[in-house]
């Protein structure tokens, strides 16, 4: 896949890739409420530059934890990390695209996911990742949610820009019509959404100059401008395999 050097460069250096926080992450993690010293077995779809690989792999101390990303340039990143962590046997990469997943059925414990399955499609991402989970295993996947009624000009927005998002309520039903069991979800505060976005806003500054990147900057600076609303979030979607799928 041939990405433009400017997509890049929007967004270096960055500590992550989407809104979000270390603490909403354990937060999350903890809703699971299973024991973190057990053994399992982790996937982590869209990892980009790793900082919630990271995570899982300190939570779960004794599980490893695989990591896909479609850009190796991320991933070289998080690989970075993980020898610099001693990690090398516990986190493992793959350059690989989430529409096309290269592992076996029943694979996985638990399956992670922040902010990736809005490429693809919530509802198609659980159809498409629930084959990797084991019975009675786990997907934890977070997808842009209304938590108030919508502005016009939020959803004016994002149903431009990701048709799927929708209520807490009717994601639940999408999860349940999948074949899975809603545990339970997470909302990510708002202010997880300022530090992202300020480092993106000064990224952009830097590509002004680079009249092919226009399109791609009123894009990302109109997302910017959206994301003081208080009518979406990232919501964190807990779910479990039934063994009886």
């Amino acid at each position: 896949m041939d990405v433009p050097l400017y997509f890049y460069l929007a967004f270096k250096d960055m500590e992550r890739l989407a809104a979000g926080s270390d603490t909403s992450t354990y937060n999350v993690l903890d809703l699971l409420n299973i024991d973190s010293c057990l053994k399992l077995n982790i996937l982590d779809i869209g990892c980009g530059v790793g900082s919630d690989t990271l995570i899982l792999a300190d939570y779960f101390k004794n599980s490893t934890v695989e990591a896909v990303d479609l850009f190796g340039h991320y991933l070289d990143a998080l690989n970075s990390e993980v020898s610099k962590n001693n990690l090398n046997d516990r986190i493992l990469t793959y350059e690989m695209d989430m529409n096309d997943l290269d592992f076996a059925n029943e694979e996985f414990d638990i399956v992670f996911s922040h902010a990736s399955a809005e490429i693809i499609g919530f509802r198609k991402a659980l159809r498409k990742w629930k084959r990797l989970i084991k019975k009675d295993g786990y997907l934890i996947c977070s997808d842009l949610t209304w938590i108030l009624k919508p502005s016009a000009e939020s959803k004016e927005f994002w149903l431009r820009t990701y048709a799927e998002v929708d209520t807490i309520e009717n994601k639940i039903s999408q999860i349940e019509n999948a074949g899975f069991k809603y545990i339970n979800h997470y909302t990510i505060p708002k202010s997880d959404f300022d530090g992202y976005y300020s480092k993106l806003k000064s990224n952009l500054a830097k590509l002004k100059s680079d009249k092919s990147a226009k399109d791609f900057i009123k894009q990302l600076e109109d997302e910017i401008s959206i994301s003081k609303n208080d009518d979406f979030s990232y919501v964190f979607y807990i779910m479990k395999k039934s063994n009886h799928q």
